[in-house]
């Protein structure tokens, strides 16, 4: 049984949607590919192999059959999807699985929701925990959140971050690492080198959430509108943490902010506010009463309705096992 918290994640989100301390670099230039987050979490619980040591090990090569840079991306994919997370105990650090990396991708007591990323509700729950509030992902959060500019091209977009981090961090990356974690960005969303190798096109899962599509000559584009693969399961748990991270204790939120706010999942999932009312129409129904949708000439808001914070994992075990 899950426990009774609206908390699913190890640690409170920071009030600033950009990461204080954010991630540029790690990820070795290779987007996630579909088996790496189960790989690395089944080692990372096995009792053989110490629990939280893998990435400490001399034969973690060995034991992920992958090459360093691999590894290294391995490691990245887990925390920056927040499915893992540091812990300094001493002088150890180690990296642990998280209650979503054990619900989702599944523990030696349980079962997993979707290990094998067979739904594409996963893919949209992966996405969100790259680019909504607590991301560690800042070339992610910036895109999807602050760069409003609908037509772009991978310099324009490197540009934007390049400055944005120069401003706001104390030791800002160079231009040529920001480029390389834009790049990142695109070719996870998107296919972009006519040489590309096939099987490494097609082992990039969030390709088929079409959030990014190319235009012509490296020029790129949002798609925004319905998202007809996003269940509405996956919109309430987006919206239930951009809640507690922008209004914690408010018993309203209006539509505005859920379509339009800056770290909502109106805006990290590109949506438009026809797509989010549909949403909201159903909302009731997927909190099992928790949430109402209040639609009147004068109000247009999500209401809680229910004494009992509405549990996210429950949520979500709700929606995958039906």
């Amino acid at each position: 049984m899950y426990p009774e918290t609206t908390d699913t994640r190890e640690d409170a989100l920071p009030f600033s949607l950009l990461p204080s301390v954010p991630s540029f670099a790690g990820h070795q230039t290779f987007p996630f590919r579909s088996g790496w987050l189960k790989k690395g979490l089944d080692a990372l619980q096995s009792p053989e192999l110490g629990v939280g040591a893998l990435f400490t090990r001399e034969d973690a090569l060995t034991i992920l059959g992958v090459g360093k840079n691999m590894t290294q991306s391995i490691r990245h994919w887990l925390l920056t999807t927040r499915m893992a997370c540091e812990r300094t105990t001493g002088t150890r650090r180690t990296l642990e699985p998280t209650a979503l990396g054990k619900a989702v991708f599944g523990s030696p007591e349980m079962e997993g929701f979707d290990p094998y990323l067979e739904d594409d509700s996963t893919l949209w729950l992966l996405h969100w925990m790259l680019t909504g509030p607590g991301s560690l992902a800042f070339t992610w959060v910036w895109a999807f959140h602050f760069f409003r500019e609908y037509e772009f091209t991978r310099e324009s977009l490197t540009d934007a971050i390049y400055n944005a981090a120069h401003n706001r961090i104390t030791k800002p990356p160079s231009r040529e690492t920001v480029g390389r974690d834009v790049q990142c960005c695109l070719h996870t969303y998107i296919t972009t080198e006519p040489s590309a190798v096939l099987e490494d096109t097609l082992d990039r899962p969030l390709n088929a959430l079409n959030l990014i599509l190319p235009r012509y000559a490296m020029h790129y584009r949002f798609q925004i509108g319905a998202k007809h693969t996003l269940p509405t399961a996956i919109f309430c748990y987006a919206l239930l943490e951009f809640w507690q991270w922008k209004h914690p204790r408010a018993d309203t939120l209006s539509l505005w902010e859920i379509a339009h706010a800056q770290g909502s999942p109106g805006v990290a999932f590109k949506l438009d506010e026809d797509s989010v009312l549909e949403y909201l129409d159903e909302i009731e129904m997927t909190t099992q009463g928790a949430w109402r949708f209040e639609d009147t000439a004068l109000v247009r808001q999500v209401v809680r309705t229910s004494l009992q914070p509405l549990n996210g994992l429950l949520l979500l075990q709700r929606h995958y096992h039906g």
